[in-house]
């Protein structure tokens, strides 16, 4: 933790909230339980804590997208694509702040070639976390996806159901087909979301995840870690299915982490 940390706390749950490093939470403690991967060393602000992305979630296929018959090239962060947006590395403007709530703001940068900027707020409401995101733009229109990506720390199981997979081709993107869910282990994008995801942890704890996002990525993958990431559209959104914000439109999106303990 350091001096420019926020902590947001109930009586049984304990966040970290760092808005210099990419506006994320750092750290959730509930029930004595991390549920998160810490930084604990790790140099790749990709793989740990949930952060915030926009103005695109998941990769960008090759870094290359068109809007409104443009042609726009974004910064390879992930050879030989872009991933994630241009908000999970930078710091984040605090414009409120108490025990229980951070609200903050945030440029898109100079690698994005549109007007814009993100806000996000995270409330702390009895033992549930409340994150909101919303996207706007002073340009006349802007391709926009916002999303967040909580590494959630193993030993931990999922539960949830779709009624869509996307298929992916040899480079791991997906083609826009989709395709009914197939088994794990998943590094994937699914819709029509059956039931509200739960995952339990050490059978102590129990998160279920409430958003108005329309798709998810789950990446199961890693030994150590689970990924359940929602986002307002798949990967390569803006080439497979586009969504346009306006300055008299912008984008809003919530994620609900629902915390409770286990009883025995």
């Amino acid at each position: 933790m350091t001096t420019d940390d926020l902590v947001i706390a109930s009586d049984n749950v304990r966040c970290i909230v760092s808005p210099d490093v990419g506006g994320r939470m750092s750290s959730i403690i509930a029930f004595g339980r991390e549920l998160l991967i810490t930084k604990n060393g790790e140099t790749n602000l990709q793989k740990w804590g949930c952060y915030p992305m926009a103005p695109w979630a998941g990769r960008v296929r090759n870094g290359i997208f068109m809007h409104q018959t443009k042609r726009h090239e974004l910064e390879i962060n992930m050879h030989p694509h872009a991933i994630h947006g241009t908000v999970l590395d930078r710091p984040w403007r605090v414009i409120d702040a108490n025990s229980s709530s951070v609200a903050m703001k945030i440029d898109l940068g100079a690698n994005w070639a549109f007007a814009g900027e993100a806000t996000q707020t995270i409330s702390m409401i009895g033992d549930t976390i409340e994150f909101r995101l919303m996207l706007e733009t002073d340009d006349e229109t802007m391709p926009a996806q916002v999303g967040w990506h909580p590494w959630f720390a193993k030993p931990c199981t999922l539960e949830t159901e779709f009624t869509s997979m996307y298929l992916r081709d040899e480079f791991g993107i997906p083609t826009g087909e989709k395709i009914v869910p197939t088994a794990g282990p998943h590094d994937d994008c699914f819709s029509g979301s059956l039931n509200t995801p739960k995952l339990q942890f050490d059978n102590k704890v129990k998160l279920e995840i409430q958003t108005d996002c329309s798709h998810w990525v789950i990446y199961d993958e890693p030994q150590h870690a689970m990924c359940v990431e929602p986002q307002s559209g798949p990967p390569d959104g803006f080439n497979i299915e586009p969504l346009i914000i306006t300055p008299a439109s912008p984008l809003t999106r919530f994620m609900r982490l629902m915390i409770s303990e286990i009883k025995k």
